[in-house]
């Protein structure tokens, strides 16, 4: 279904890069026609850019300071006035019809903002994380985000989330109805196929950056087999062995490298035996809300790989009660090292769990396939503009 008018879709930096909001647009836009959307953000860092190439909608790139320079907190935000200045003339060029703002960067919800009290077109915000909750304090940041989130709630004409979690959230705390949008996978599900045996060593595969939201559970897994020559880590990601020896998460038996492909990348995890989804039990950065509702982009790759995933997490957060409801992953809500062992070894020795876990996985693909997702968005643009037109009338 094509749009007659395009609607414009806010973003910090245009995709593709590996993580993050970035995989979000660039997965949904792989859904969406020339005709249906334009992006307005910065170019990606060069050094994390997918082998993607660009994408295949319209993209204004907004000219400004690029991204990856020491002091982006404060031209981020900078940045939002030549965003509106460019954005503002897509609106006006193009025949937009309404906004589409992302989270979780404040500049692209601001832009987004902006350019609907500048234009009157109708808002959408699609929050990827908690925003609010997670920027307490008195700091600048803390004080624009308490200025500019109800003032989004109030002016948008739908909350949209991309996961479950977030949405009970929000319906408890400020009692609005967002729509849940979830990440994209833009792939059919494969033919399922039993994992075959483990190898020995035993290939545990980590994907994704390394940050504080993953370094406590990272480290517990290190502990937990040491330099265990029958267990072997691989890391995929952007950060280096120098910095992963840094940080505490590195041992003998660790590799690491970068795979910017996602295909490529599947591949390389169907070589791996367990796949390991961790997320943090010392809160530090974000606050706790932020982790108990936040969702792993990575496990969609994770699903299309058909391989056990060993889950770590408190079992409280959306992502550890997700996996138990739909039994796609072994759930460990133990920080300790001692825990994670007994899981491996739990995975190594049972291939109907085994079997299961990966079953289960590739029917949850099905409620994320591109073409619904899409579909979702499609009739929430077509709502509020509807809404618009005949407020117009």
């Amino acid at each position: 279904m094509s749009r007659a008018a395009p609607f414009l879709l806010t973003v910090l930096a245009i995709p593709p890069e590996p993580s993050g909001t970035s995989v979000i647009v660039h997965r949904l836009i792989q859904n969406l026609s020339a005709e249906e959307v334009v992006l307005v953000g910065r170019t990606a860092r060069r050094h994390s850019r997918q082998e993607t190439g660009r994408p295949a909608v319209p993209a204004v790139r907004v000219r400004w300071l690029p991204l990856g320079l020491r002091g982006e907190r404060f031209s981020r935000m900078l940045g939002v006035a030549p965003a509106v200045l460019q954005g503002a003339w897509t609106i006006r060029t193009r025949g937009v019809s309404a906004i589409l703002a992302m989270f979780p960067d404040e500049c692209s919800l601001l832009t987004g903002y902006l350019l609907h009290r500048i234009t009157g077109l109708p808002l959408l915000a699609y929050f990827c994380d908690l925003y609010m909750e997670d920027r307490p304090g008195l700091g600048w940041e803390a004080r624009i985000a308490r200025w500019l989130q109800p003032r989004v709630f109030k002016a948008a004409s739908r909350i949209l989330t991309v996961t479950e979690g977030m949405a009970e959230f929000y319906r408890e705390r400020y009692g609005v109805s967002p729509l849940y949008l979830p990440t994209c996978i833009n792939q059919p599900p494969p033919p399922f196929e039993p994992p075959p045996p483990p190898g020995r060593p035993l290939r545990i595969a980590y994907s994704g950056n390394i940050n504080a939201t993953r370094i406590d559970c990272l480290r517990a897994l290190v502990r937990s087999i040491g330099e265990d020559p029958s267990y072997s880590l691989h890391y995929f990601t952007p950060q280096t062995a120098r910095y992963l020896k840094s940080v505490g998460v590195w041992s003998p038996n660790c590799s690491v490298e970068f795979i910017p492909d996602e295909a490529t990348l599947v591949s390389r995890l169907m070589a791996c035996d367990v796949l390991y989804l961790p997320l943090t039990f010392e809160v530090k950065e974000h606050s706790r809300e932020q982790m108990a509702t936040c969702f792993a982009t990575k496990s969609f790759e994770y699903f299309l790989a058909r391989r056990p995933i060993l889950v770590h997490c408190p079992g409280d957060y959306y992502l550890a009660r997700f996996y138990r409801r739909w039994g796609c992953g072994l759930v460990v809500d133990d920080p300790s090292a001692s825990a994670l062992l007994t899981a491996l070894r739990t995975l190594r020795q049972g291939a109907e769990l085994r079997a299961d876990l990966v079953r289960h996985g590739l029917e949850v693909t099905r409620q994320f396939q591109g073409a619904r997702v899409a579909e979702m968005l499609r009739a929430e643009i077509a709502t509020a503009d509807g809404g618009r037109r005949s407020t117009a009338s």
